[in-house]
């Protein structure tokens, strides 16, 4: 399959019309509970997509040090992760950044599943920055 980010944008504006936020011709986001899910073209790559979203604020954890160094240490075979790669912006928050084929998001159960793995890694790392006190 020949799957364009135009289709995904399409499908994503339709199915969630009041979570849909254009940004730009090559990016949108989707405002899902608690966090913004933002989607984007790569460049020279038609059949991938960038998919992140802001996790945490580091200064929201109580040990931000220890916190940001065991979100970094996820990233080895993406522990944890669920494919995604953590990483610290420079806003000092906790970022979760992917590049999904695009052909996994073609149909509505794609899209889905791509939320539900970022809605439930977000859960997971916001409940384990509490842990850090």
């Amino acid at each position: 399959m020949n799957y364009e980010f135009e289709q995904l944008r399409t499908l994503a504006e339709e199915r969630l019309p009041d979570a849909f936020a254009p940004e730009g011709d090559a990016a949108f986001a989707l405002a899902l509970d608690g966090f913004a899910l933002r989607f984007a073209s790569v460049p020279g790559e038609p059949a991938m997509a960038i998919v992140r979203t802001r996790v945490v604020d580091l200064a929201d954890a109580p040990r931000a040090g220890d916190f940001a160094k065991a979100a970094l240490a996820a990233n080895f075979f993406w522990g944890g992760t669920r494919g995604a790669t953590l990483s610290v912006g420079a806003d000092g928050a906790l970022y979760a950044t992917e590049r999904r084929p695009l052909d996994e998001l073609a149909d509505a159960d794609g899209l889905a599943r791509c939320l539900d793995d970022f809605s439930g890694l977000v859960a997971d790392w916001r409940e384990r920055s509490a842990l850090y006190e």
